[in-house]
């Protein structure tokens, strides 16, 4: 049934694109939706997946409400996505917000399901991303005010588990001083109540972020506490049974800026007693790539167990020539943190990823761009070594029409096992802005299990991108997918191969 309404859809936007140049429907005042659409077909397996996000908001005065409408028939089958949710059909968020004053002076107060950062998620970072399939927004009530410089957001609310229960309660604060230009003070603090009868956790940080002259600084500093962690391990004798400490610093002086990180994460993981829900999501301090290959080999971040660094630094060389530069490795814990001794364990300090990754882009005339990248990492989890250059190149055929080239190579060594491999990426797409984007992406992986015996695999697919009038983007693929990994913020959702059509579509009113 939802199928053929969804089939049904696109010959009603088909006909109408054709019907009229410019149609730009109007909702009445106040009144705004959004609709997301993603069906796939995979002919290997025979698997369909079909999931849509229908939201509908509304204000009026000091009042506003929405609701977000989930369809999942059937829904993505893996568990640490379809979070009990194989098919289904429900509003799947609902608010309701009050706002009396204005931004100096004023307060929110929303009840329902909403979202919630604190700083930069050391303590509390609910939100959604579906591009990793991540929503642990929350059932309660939140309020938020401003007065005299000070911002105050305080909450409870409840996350959805594995099964798609809310069960663990959670109660959080976060207090931000903002009355200086050249500083900004705040502090956060957090606990749970979970349902069996065991201890809370509760977690607290404080943070200060000062701009002086054309630097930028931020660190936050924060610990743990759980009573029943307290007693077992550390038989009463420790008040801490974790630790996080996060900063941040940003240079910039005329053609020249820099971006220093550090972290320090010890059994800072803060999340319900099952460990199906994660409420903090703390600087990842890592790299992210747009490079299909530079994705491959992930290292998701570890909020228990890492410390670590990374250096990024950008130059203007001239007019038509720019330099990235960036370096950055995390490591695991020793033997004194808070993590190992909870454990019960004894293990020397390991390399958990080193990552090193150089761009230049030169732009030799109006017609035509290149950039030149390379990345070379070393990863603990599948244990491997990588090394991977690129090629990238853009041919400006006139203001509206742009020809894109890139060439992707990338070389592997499996440390456990001693195979080598190599993996190769070409994507030849055409640009029409800003309506249209075809995509021609050919993959081959080359191994060599046994000396002679070349093995050679091959994935090809065509992806459509378009844009029907200035409120829809439609996006097909039709061929065959190597498996991959999406990773944002530290948060990785692996992919796997796919063989079949994909269409996604989103509209916003």
């Amino acid at each position: 049934m939802y199928i053929k309404i969804f089939l049904l859809l696109l010959i009603f936007l088909t006909i109408s694109l054709y019907a009229q140049d410019d149609f730009n429907p109007h909702l009445p005042d106040g009144l705004s939706l959004s609709n997301q659409l993603e069906y796939s077909y995979d002919y290997n397996k025979e698997q369909e997946i079909f999931e849509n996000w229908f939201n509908l908001d509304y204000r009026q005065n000091i009042f506003s409400a929405g609701i977000r409408f989930d369809i999942f028939q059937p829904n993505d089958p893996n568990p640490a996505i379809s979070r009990g949710k194989d098919r289904y059909t429900n509003i799947g968020f609902k608010y309701v917000e009050a706002e009396i004053g204005d931004v100096e002076e004023g307060m929110k107060f929303t009840v329902g399901n909403f979202y919630s950062l604190f700083g930069r998620g050391l303590i509390l970072k609910s939100y959604e991303n579906r591009n990793i399939r991540i929503d642990n927004n929350l059932l309660g009530a939140k309020v938020e005010g401003n007065y005299a410089n000070f911002n105050l957001i305080a909450l409870t609310g409840m996350a959805e588990n594995f099964n798609a229960e809310r069960k663990d309660i959670l109660h959080a604060v976060d207090i931000e001083y903002r009355g200086l230009n050249y500083l900004k003070l705040g502090g956060s603090f957090a606990s749970n109540e979970p349902e069996e009868d065991i201890a809370r956790t509760m977690i607290g940080s404080v943070r200060i972020q000062p701009s002086i002259w054309n630097f930028d600084f931020y660190s936050e500093y924060g610990i743990k506490r759980n009573n029943d962690d307290k007693e077992r391990v550390f038989k009463g004798n420790a008040n801490n049974t974790g630790e996080a400490y996060y900063t941040s610093a940003n240079f910039y002086y005329g053609p020249v800026s820099f971006t220093v990180e550090y972290k320090y994460y010890d059994n800072f993981l803060f999340s319900s007693n099952d460990g199906t829900i994660v409420y903090n999501n703390p600087p990842s301090v890592r790299k992210e790539y747009t490079y299909i290959m530079l994705n491959r080999h992930p290292s998701p971040l570890n909020q228990a167990n890492e410390k670590g660094f990374q250096v990024d630094a950008n130059y203007s060389i001239s007019e038509k020539t720019f330099l990235t530069i960036n370096y950055g490795e995390t490591k695991t814990l020793d033997s004194d943190s808070y993590y190992q001794k909870i454990i019960n364990a004894n293990s020397p300090v390991r390399l958990q990823l080193r990552e090193t990754f150089v761009q230049v882009n030169h732009t030799w005339n109006a017609n035509f761009k290149t950039i030149a990248a390379f990345g070379y990492n070393e990863e603990r989890d599948a244990n491997t070594k990588n090394i991977t250059p690129i090629l990238e190149n853009y041919f400006y055929l006139d203001e509206i029409n742009t020809i894109r080239f890139i060439i992707e190579h990338q070389h592997t060594t499996d440390r456990t096992t001693s195979e080598k491999y190599f993996n190769d990426v070409v994507t030849l797409e055409y640009l029409r802005s800003p309506q249209l984007s075809i995509s021609l992406v050919s993959e081959m992986q080359t191994k060599e299990p046994e000396e002679g015996n070349t093995i050679r695999r091959f994935w090809n697919f065509i992806q459509c991108g378009y844009k029907l009038w200035q409120h829809t983007d439609i996006s097909l693929l039709i061929g065959k997918r190597q498996a991959g990994n999406i990773c944002i913020g530290g948060v990785c959702r692996y992919e796997p191969e796919f063989s079949g059509i994909e269409l996604k579509m989103f509209t916003r009113l």
